[in-house]
């Protein structure tokens, strides 16, 4: 009985370490969303400067990666008692060679997404439900215009979500979130710390996406005991969506319902290439999905370490989710995915 409460204990307090960064971010982002950008637009406004909305967008994104997430880090290192878990230990020559990682990158954009279709269409059913007109593809990374307020128009834009994201983001969630599960057992770790990923998102559709594409990541840093791998793959995932996006903001097709062939006519160039794209998409989701199929039937790559804690899975899961920073961190992001997904983002500001 004494072992098994020394167990629930080392379980609890991995847990909510895993989750006290998430918990700071969450805080430090409703913080920042409902303050500082109204300060600091109105301190613009009076100089006579006006933002428009991508460049608070652009904002936001350097507000969060520089100097949000890098607090949450250092909050998990100064809370954290384990000092095997250190960012430069990631920083190495991966252990797999390149085909193995071009391989597996391919896997997580493809399988990842297919994966996450099917909660998609659920949300969009919800959606329709509720009379919103928030698309499933409204997300952070997704659906923001990439203009900001001259040129370089994309670019700009583009920084925070091909450069900063893959990198404080894998930095969070697998240089130590899921470092830090490990000692649970490797696949529940992977599972755990995808999850929460997903959740990280705060859509519901793009929750599962996430959420699949964060266990993948977690596979690839796993295997290649390299950060370096994860953050290209993750840069990789990123770019398709802002080839998407920066197609999709050249399309003016406003007037399609009354000028059907005018308006046709007027983007045909645009369209060519987002159908060349979506034919590619296509192509790499069917590739991605094959490829996973083919890994799980050969099994090869599928060994994980189990846990050391003698405890089962049920116990295990229940123990490590009812920890009180990770409890009130997964209603938190749950309840916050499923309103935003409904009433659109900050919808507590309006």
């Amino acid at each position: 009985m004494e072992n098994f409460k020394e167990t629930s204990k080392q379980i609890r307090q991995l847990s909510n370490r895993a989750t006290l960064p998430i918990l700071v971010y969450a805080v430090l982002y409703l913080g920042f969303t409902a303050f500082v950008p109204e300060l600091i637009t109105d301190a613009l406004r009076s100089q006579g400067i006006t933002l428009s909305d991508s460049a608070d967008n652009l904002m936001r994104y350097f507000f969060i990666y520089l100097l949000i997430v890098p607090l949450c880090m250092l909050i998990y290192k100064l809370f954290s008692k384990n000092r095997n878990v250190t960012l430069k230990s990631g920083f190495k020559k991966p252990e797999k060679p390149l085909g193995w990682c071009i391989k597996w990158t391919v896997i997580a954009i493809g399988a990842s997404t297919m994966l996450g279709a099917v909660p998609t269409l659920i949300s969009s059913v919800l959606q329709m439900v509720f009379g919103t007109s928030v698309s499933p593809l409204d997300s952070l990374f997704s659906t923001q215009s990439l203009s900001v307020i001259d040129v370089p128009k994309t670019l700009g834009a583009a920084i925070p979500t091909l450069i900063l994201a893959p990198i404080f983001e894998e930095l969070l969630f697998r240089g130590l979130i899921f470092k830090n599960n490990k000692p649970l057992g490797e696949f529940f770790a992977i599972i755990v710390s995808g999850l929460f990923f997903g959740l990280w998102h705060q859509n519901l559709p793009q929750v599962f996406t996430t959420a699949f594409m964060g266990m993948f990541f977690c596979f690839i840093y796993l295997r290649t005991k390299s950060i370096f791998p994860a953050i290209i793959a993750h840069f990789c995932n990123n770019l398709v969506v802002v080839i998407r996006d920066l197609i999709a903001s050249g399309l003016d097709l406003g007037n399609i319902k009354l000028k059907p062939i005018e308006t046709l006519l007027d983007n045909w160039v645009l369209l060519i290439v987002f159908f060349l794209y979506a034919m590619a998409l296509s192509g790499l989701i069917i590739t991605g999905l094959v490829l996973f199929i083919v890994e799980l039937v050969k099994r090869k790559e599928f060994k994980f370490e189990k846990s050391a804690l003698e405890i089962s899975g049920k116990r295990k899961v229940f123990t490590f989710f009812t920890a009180p920073v990770t409890l009130v961190v997964t209603v938190y992001l749950i309840t916050i995915s499923v309103l935003n997904t409904i009433f659109g983002y900050f919808w507590f500001l309006k």
